[in-house]
């Protein structure tokens, strides 16, 4: 496929995420607040309802227009849903059906993967869903990014946040802190670095990105003292580097991240969870987005929760989601413009091996 005009726009599946938690509303913001069409034609999948109720409790002054799977091009002022799910519209989210709300939630990320599957989005962006409440409705959900490698069939997934002046990909992600040492497995860590690495430069333009790998004990185990676990990360490191990539670590990670910040790493492989996203989090915190690098199609996240507490009250903020359809519509470009100049090398190629 050659690369399309300038002008050429992703299309791009949103899901609306829990019924119950704050996706509605941070959806219908971010439609209210951005011109979404401008970057991109997106499509809702959710429940007509609930979204209406949404836009009409908060003010926002939007109209929803049904569609279908084909996306459609949008105007200012418009929501283009693909309703999924027949709700009740009730006046509080705690009083819709937490089964029946868990149901669809997971409806609409099933859909959404199936349509970037069968090549009818470019993009998958995901509002935040329970993974607690899905399981409880009896579906076998570990959350988006386990399910979206199984049913792709991928076996090497990375989960990586993106922030303006920070990007960490984790190695291991929502397992309890006491089991961190025993995942740490040379090859699971090599994995995260070469998926990280092929991530950038697919859908980051970075020709040659710079790898910082942070140690999991303090001052990088200080020669085996705090720990061993250093060893099997710089084993890994080692052979990553000796392809050519790259990666430099283990980094005791209270003093690499201000490196990070700065600059001169493009990204920071972290061994936990929270190793990556505290220090993100408090850089960006309403703007950071979730990507799955590995999958054969492109999927962004916001990087918050269903926030029940706050559901409904209209104070959610939506700048996480907006960023995360920005990024979603610049990585399927960045993929566009790639497959294209792949495309010309190889018609060069084959022009000149014809002309000998």
């Amino acid at each position: 496929m050659s690369y399309r005009k300038k002008g050429w726009k992703p299309r791009i599946a949103i899901t609306m995420g829990d019924p119950r938690g704050i996706g509605p509303e941070v959806v219908a913001k971010a439609f209210a607040r951005v011109h979404l069409s401008k970057v991109c034609t997106p499509l809702v999948l959710g429940d007509r309802h609930i979204l209406d109720r949404a836009i009409k409790s908060m003010r926002l002054g939007l109209e929803i227009v049904e569609v279908g799977e084909q996306s459609q091009e949008v105007w200012p002022g418009v929501l283009p849903v693909f309703s999924l799910s027949n709700l009740p519209a009730r006046r509080l989210p705690e009083e819709i059906p937490p089964e029946e709300s868990s149901r669809a939630s997971f409806a609409y990320v099933e859909r959404a993967a199936k349509m970037a599957l069968d090549g009818k989005v470019e993009a998958i962006v995901t509002a935040p869903v329970s993974k607690e409440a899905i399981h409880g409705a009896g579906i076998p959900f570990q959350g988006h990014t386990e399910y979206l490698a199984e049913i792709s069939g991928t076996k090497k997934f990375v989960m990586m946040l993106v922030g303006k002046r920070l990007k960490v990909a984790l190695v291991t992600t929502h397992i309890p802190l006491g089991a961190v040492p025993k995942y740490l497995q040379e090859e699971k860590i090599l994995s995260v670095i070469e998926v990280t690495s092929q991530g950038l430069l697919d859908y980051f333009q970075k020709s040659a990105p710079s790898i910082a790998v942070a140690a999991l004990n303090p001052h990088a185990g200080e020669g085996g003292l705090f720990g061993k676990e250093e060893r099997i990360i710089s084993q890994a490191v080692q052979r990553v580097r000796e392809k050519g990539i790259s990666v430099s670590g283990p980094w005791p990670a209270d003093s690499l991240f201000p490196r990070a910040q700065r600059g001169e790493f493009d990204v920071v492989v972290c061994m936990y969870h929270d190793q990556g996203l505290i220090p993100l989090k408090l850089l960006h915190f309403d703007t950071a987005v979730n990507v799955t690098l590995g999958l054969p199609f492109i999927r962004t996240s916001v990087d918050h929760g269903v926030a029940y507490d706050i559901a409904g009250r209209g104070v959610a903020s939506s700048r996480s989601l907006e960023e995360a359809i920005r990024l979603a519509a610049r990585m399927a470009r960045t993929k566009e413009k790639n497959k294209s100049l792949s495309g010309r090398r190889f018609t060069l190629l084959d022009s000149k091996h014809l002309t000998g």
